[in-house]
């Protein structure tokens, strides 16, 4: 049986850990998350190397939530379960939405052109713009095409808020991600994390809407008319209305709607 019994107790490790991790969040001016490995040398001594750092920052949830928005009312997203991240009311500005059909039938070569135009999209929305919302079938992050967006989340870092919508086709509905590909950097950016079951009770979502508003993607991306069927880049301005979020990870409920 291997344990840490002897590291722990024969070896100032934990010791020159807790100092290290004192160290650096104060530096950081938070908690820190950290990856490292300990080598030993054959007299017995070690280096310690950090592989990674990333801050762990807290965030008190807004107060004073309004109550949550009556279906009646232009409800375009209605999401109950799996809302993750700090509660928020904000405008959209602008949201990008992957028709899951169309996803689903392309072959995985062009699922992840679908990703490079999407880091191409992200790159171009200001970075002090937190207008920016996701909508896309099965798991964002994943290294298998075949399961949902195969992106990095250097593509997708400008976004406010990314939705896993949990659907592929007949024959597969990926299990959602919860946002575990990027669940550091969604702390670190303050990015929501959205699950929409499609079956579930009380969820709804108003597809035709996000399929007939104006799609601004070929204005965006020119050479993107490939997948002007499958990406649609719809600017919130063209609904004639405020489009807002409202997300409440008590409630466990997300709301995109127009008022």
């Amino acid at each position: 049986m291997i344990t840490f019994d002897r590291l722990l107790t024969e070896t100032p490790v934990a010791r020159d850990l807790r100092r290290m991790l004192e160290l650096l969040e104060s530096a950081y001016e938070h908690p820190v998350d950290v990856e490292f490995t300990v080598n030993f040398l054959p007299d017995g001594s070690y280096r310690i190397h950090l592989l990674q750092c990333r801050t762990f920052q807290i965030r008190r949830e807004i107060s004073g939530m309004s109550p949550a928005v009556p279906t009646s009312q232009a409800t375009l997203l209605d999401a109950h379960g799996a809302v993750i991240g700090v509660s928020r009311e904000q405008p959209l500005r602008r949201i990008v939405y992957i028709v899951t059909e169309k996803y689903a039938q392309l072959p995985e070569q062009d699922r992840y052109a679908v990703a490079r135009l999407i880091g191409q999209l992200n790159r171009q929305h200001p970075v002090d713009d937190r207008g920016l919302m996701l909508i896309g079938p099965g798991r964002w992050g994943t290294h298998s095409a075949s399961l949902g967006i195969p992106v990095s989340f250097t593509e997708i870092s400008r976004a406010s808020v990314v939705c896993e919508v949990v659907a592929m086709h007949d024959s597969l509905v990926p299990d959602v991600s919860l946002g575990t590909h990027f669940f550091n950097d969604l702390v670190e950016h303050d990015m929501l994390y959205v699950a929409y079951f499609p079956k579930k009770a009380g969820n709804r979502i108003e597809d035709a809407w996000f399929r007939n508003t104006p799609n601004r993607l070929l204005e965006l991306a020119p050479g993107a008319t490939a997948l002007a069927e499958v990406v649609r880049v719809i600017d919130c301005a063209d609904a004639g209305r405020t489009v807002w979020l409202r997300a409440d990870t008590t409630e466990q409920r997300a709301q995109v709607f127009m008022r």
